[in-house]
């Protein structure tokens, strides 16, 4: 049998606490899982005890949080066995609880996103300030590619684009920088249930073309784009990686393509790529 990574055995371990909760509910009689408004009542209910609790910052009591979320106490008592179970909770020997050691492996998925932006922002700046031309920061979760960050170009004309905007992997410097970085067998993978669809008249379409161009950023350490995603855009990216090796996201630098020269464009890849490899090893990259 396969076994599981960290992060699924984590969210088998949520659907437990759910699922376990919820039947505990069910058997004493306390009605339908279900809100009229389509929420899910058990998770309504531990989450309100969870928020008291990570509020209180103390041991708190089942009476105490029974009165403060208008629970009864043996809701609250039977919610609280459950999280136990899975160490979301510890209790103590006079029958006091406090929030347990699995919140801080869940919450460390929220950290690791705000983490990379916060160790990121120094060095975007100083490329900002290199090259005054628009500063993405990507992040690269679940397969997919999103803009977490972002410098604005202080010319009249630059890049549109937002935060948190969805980014195809093919079509930009950062997103094929990401794909030049997976191990091969993720990036095949990739590749083959990828349709290629135009976003402009100069997308690569063909796949082999576009593996000639990862296998190129792969060897120079960056990738580049001309108006490929989008018309008048020309971007240039390298990709972030952590301790295994593993891209986690990308930076790249847009700008209008009547400034962006091929000189310059290969000028800044280079500093990009030291970007790059300098959060990486802020993350602990030592390849």
């Amino acid at each position: 049998m396969e076994k599981k990574s960290r992060k699924e055995e984590t969210v088998t371990e949520a659907m437990a606490v759910l699922n376990a909760a919820e039947n505990g509910l069910k058997e004493n009689g306390e009605g339908n899982a279900k809100e009229s408004g389509g929420s899910i009542r058990v998770l309504d209910r531990a989450m309100s005890v969870l928020g008291f609790m990570a509020e209180s910052r103390r041991q708190v009591g089942i009476t105490e949080i029974a009165d403060a979320v208008g629970l009864s106490k043996a809701t609250v008592h039977r919610i609280l066995s459950t999280l136990k179970d899975y160490s979301v909770v510890l209790k103590d020997d006079s029958g006091r609880y406090q929030m347990g050691p699995s919140v801080l492996f869940w919450a460390d998925a929220y950290r690791h996103r705000a983490g990379l932006a916060e160790i990121s922002r120094p060095w975007l700046r100083r490329l900002w300030e290199e090259s005054h031309e628009t500063v993405h920061l990507f992040i690269f979760e679940g397969g997919e590619a999103y803009y977490l960050d972002k410098l604005d170009s202080p010319h009249p004309v630059g890049m549109r684009s937002r935060i948190g905007a969805k980014r195809d992997l093919y079509s930009t410097s950062g997103g094929r920088a990401i794909l030049a970085a997976l191990p091969e067998a993720e990036l095949e993978a990739f590749l083959e249930k990828t349709e290629l669809l135009p976003r402009t008249a100069n997308t690569v379409t063909d796949m082999e073309e576009l593996k000639k161009l990862l296998a190129a950023g792969r060897e120079r350490g960056f990738c580049e784009e001309v108006e490929e995603n989008e018309e008048g855009i020309r971007c240039v990216g390298a990709a972030i990686l952590d301790l295994r090796g593993f891209p986690v996201g990308a930076v790249s630098i847009s700008a209008p393509a009547y400034r962006f020269s091929d000189t310059q464009s290969r000028a800044l890849g280079a500093k990009i790529r030291d970007t790059a490899l300098a959060i990486s090893r802020e993350l602990g990259y030592r390849g």
